[in-house]
């Protein structure tokens, strides 16, 4: 060891250029894999903090919702109870049940009020997720006082700093003023596909009077944690599958899904409670990229190597004619790759150590460095396996090498040139891969953003208020002022509407059924967003004929009668189109008739195509302000909506989003796929750069003397450097031409995520190409240079 140690110091120092090259090759490379590693590990580990986390597992709903089987993650309060009582299998259970919306927290020394979104659980939460950390407070005392709430630390810092939270009151007054007792502050990791700003349980008598609620399906998930023994198997699937029907007319089927399978391996609509859900093709594709940059470095030193063989040549033939054996030089080269590695490797961690909140920031993720056990043991892997894969070919052709044709002279690399060829074409392969997938993820990204969505969301201000009733008041105090354009109410902004409902349909003499989605908007929503009318007109509420006819509505159901229910709704083309009707106006769809049709517009993000849609007016679920703004004078404007709001709802925090914000926030990880792969292209065209570097000093090495006698001969270096050149261009465009079908096959896949997406143009792959072919030209171009334009005396002078 110490004498592979003294060999591998002494030929780093001969050629600093070179060992610059490979060394940093390696560092670069072994970096770049071992930010990817963090980033995997971390995606691998989800929820897995909690204990028994294998133990726990989401139930999940299987509806039919017209012709369609859906599932679901919503499921209904009572659930945990009955599958508790009836299934010994089942240790724990608890649902979630979530709120719409924020709520206002503020301390009784009267601090700034904040919000936070509250959610409801039952009595057994903290003994299925344990791993929510009681920074103040124990979790058994915290859940049995009736007015206790337990604090996200992130709730809890923004109220009381750093000062303790415990036995504190706090003071909500949403609607009515609610009185609560801090029993504890819990940490969240930020691995965790819960989130919340803080816990209600059943000990409060409003959360325990809903528990038995077959209602809000939407809004509640439900978890199960098994005993030590059971299992879910087929039989237990087959006795749990109808429970709901067993309790209530409800149809749901049940599934159960492995708590650390919800983050990336969830195939149905998660809904927008669940935080952080992403999906295992990133970490194959990720952990892909990872491979290929460690393998360019690794096949720079081969290339490298090889390249320098003929510089060590006569130190390899002096030991062979000493009695070195095949194995003894075998393990000299190996042991030089490996040391490199281990060096690269220390350099590699302290890389680490500065350009992690970097990478954090660009993939998304709150990434941490912390050696453990498990961290040590891959990380010596990977550093092992790297400098065999890149020490393997090298050890083994110089350990072939004759002593005999060593001292007779001549090219000793000349049989291998063509595999040294191929491994620099591997690198640019790789790096033409890299480039078209960025320029394919920026394409997608920027037609996401300038994509026409049917509605103009320019400027528009998006406001949680939850007044209800009184948004007019609200909205015509908003319009005083010049630079409110517009204003108008919705449940949410129509960034990613995902509320659905059945719908009965008479038509023709028959009943059919309609899976639509459902937008509560009010009047003003087609005038803000700049909807087209293709037919009759927008809501035009008379709210007291409005609330004349849901009071009929509830009559009716009370006094078990039919009365004629007309509720006014606008229907998407798509809707149109679904149902059928000549001419939807005044065509009735239940309680619903037909006032209007707007053309099609975006509800979704891009991923999803449009489906049919249905507008009405519910008082009950407008909480949302949308207001257009002008786009001068922002920051005066946004303080006069401040001061409206704080007017009509100074119960509640104020806060604000811009409708543009919210759209990139559905794009996140493909904004982040954007980031990293940016950002490996450049670090895979360096490796493939230092790569090809090496590839120019082989070939020169080999033609030194031929050039020498071309220079003698009245060759110019013109034509010198094009001899040289040629033969990289030639293969780099064999890398091209192997990258850019594999490179549209993987695009095309990936697109497949999209229901509306860019098109794959010619340009992108011609543009790679050209990019790669002229890196590769500068590169090779400067060596050529230096050889075309040296004394061949130098060349010569043996000869």
């Amino acid at each position: 060891m110490n004498f592979h140690l003294k060999t591998t110091f002494r030929n780093l120092r001969k050629k600093p250029v070179y060992s610059f090259i490979t060394f940093f090759g390696f560092t670069f490379g072994i970096t770049a894999g071992l930010l990817i590693y963090l980033w995997v590990f971390n995606e691998l580990n989800f929820d897995k903090f909690h204990m028994d986390y294998n133990r726990i597992y989401r139930v999940l709903t299987l509806s039919k919702q017209g012709n369609e089987i859906v599932k679901s993650a919503g499921c209904y309060r009572p659930v945990p109870a009955t599958l508790k009582n009836d299934y010994p299998q089942i240790e724990y259970a608890t649902y979630l049940s979530y709120s719409s919306e924020d709520s206002p927290l503020q301390t009784d020394e009267g601090s700034e009020k904040i919000e936070a979104r509250p959610l409801w659980v039952n009595n057994d939460f903290f003994s299925i997720f344990n791993g929510f950390t009681f920074i103040e407070g124990e979790a058994f005392d915290a859940i049995q006082n009736p007015s206790g709430i337990i604090l996200s630390e992130t709730v809890a810092l923004k109220l009381f700093g750093n000062k303790p939270a415990l036995g504190k009151t706090i003071i909500s007054d949403k609607y009515t003023k609610e009185v609560y007792t801090v029993t504890g502050v819990v940490r969240i990791p930020k691995n965790s596909h819960i989130d919340f700003g803080y816990l209600l349980t059943e000990s409060n008598r409003t959360v325990a009077s809903l528990s038995n609620h077959w209602s809000d399906k939407g809004f509640v998930h439900v978890y199960i944690k098994l005993r030590e023994d059971a299992k879910i198997d087929d039989t237990f699937l087959s006795q749990v599958s109808n429970h709901i029907s067993r309790y209530s007319n409800k149809t749901d089927k049940l599934l159960f899904q492995p708590l650390a399978d919800i983050h990336l391996h969830s195939d149905y609509e998660t809904g927008i409670f669940d935080k952080n859900i992403s999906s295992n093709k990133y970490v194959l594709i990720f952990s892909g990229l990872a491979i290929l940059i460690i393998l360019m470095a690794s096949f720079n030193f081969s290339v490298l190597s090889v390249a320098r063989a003929s510089e060590r040549s006569t130190e390899i033939g002096i030991k062979k004619v000493n009695g070195a054996g095949r194995f003894h030089i075998i393990s000299q080269f190996m042991g030089e790759s490996i040391i490199q590695t281990f060096a690269a490797t220390m350099v590699a961690l302290v890389l680490i150590g500065l350009f992690l909140p970097w990478f954090s920031q660009i993939s998304g993720r709150e990434l941490q460095f912390v050696l453990s056990v498990k961290l040590i043991v891959n990380l010596l892997l990977i550093t092992l396996t790297t400098g065999i894969v890149a020490g393997i070919y090298p050890s083994l052709f110089l350990s072939s090498l004759n002593p005999t044709g060593i001292f007779r002279g001549g090219s000793i690399t000349g049989s291998r040139t063509g595999f040294i060829r191929l491994l620099v074409s591997v690198q640019f392969f790789i790096a033409i891969c890299f480039i078209i997938a960025t320029f394919v993820f920026i394409k997608q990204i920027n037609y996401i953003r300038s994509k026409d969505l049917g509605l103009n969301h320019d400027n528009i201000v998006v406001v949680p208020t939850g007044l209800w009733y009184s948004n007019s008041n609200f909205k015509n105090e908003l319009k005083k002022n010049p630079n409110v354009l517009n204003v108008s109410a919705s449940a949410y902004a129509p960034v990613n509407f995902g509320w659905k409902s059945t719908l009965a349909i008479d038509h023709q003499g028959t009943t059919d059924s309609l899976n639509v989605s459902i937008l509560w908007v009010d009047e003003d929503f087609a005038k803000t967003y700049q909807l087209e009318i293709a037919k009759g007109q927008f809501l035009q509420m008379d709210y007291s004929a409005y609330w004349k006819e849901w009071e009929k509505a509830r009559t009716g159901k009370l006094e078990q009668k039919e009365y004629t229910v007309s509720i006014p709704v606008v229907i998407n083309e798509t809707a149109e189109k679904m149902l059928g009707f000549t001419d939807p106006i005044g065509q009735r769809i239940g309680e619903k008739v037909i006032v209007g049709v707007v053309k099609d517009f975006h509800f979704r993000p891009l991923h999803h195509p449009i489906g049919p849609v249905i507008l009405l007016n519910d008082p009950q679920n407008i909480m949302t302000a949308n207001i257009k703004i002008a786009p001068q004078n922002r920051a005066e404007t946004l303080q006069f909506i401040r001061d409206v709001y704080q007017k009509y709802r100074d119960e509640r925090g104020f806060s604000y989003t811009y409708f543009d914000d919210l759209m990139n926030e559905e794009y996140k990880e493909e904004l982040h796929l954007k980031n990293i792969t940016t950002a490996f292209s450049i670090l895979a065209i360096l490796i493939s750069v230092l790569g090809i570097l090496g590839m120019t000093v082989f070939s020169i090495d080999r033609k030194i003397k031929e050039i020498g006698i071309r220079k003698v001969n009245g060759a110019r270096t013109s034509e010198i450097m094009t001899m040289l050149n040629k033969d990289f261009v030639k293969w780099v465009a064999i890398s091209f031409v192997i990258a850019t079908p594999i490179a549209w096959y993987a695009m095309h896949k990936w697109l497949e995520n999209f229901a509306y997406k860019t098109n794959l143009s010619w340009w992108i792959f011609a543009l790679a190409g050209l990019l790669a072919l002229g890196i590769a030209l500068l590169t090779v171009s400067w060596q050529s240079w230096r050889a075309a334009t040296r004394n061949p005396v130098e060349a010569l002078r043996y000869e």
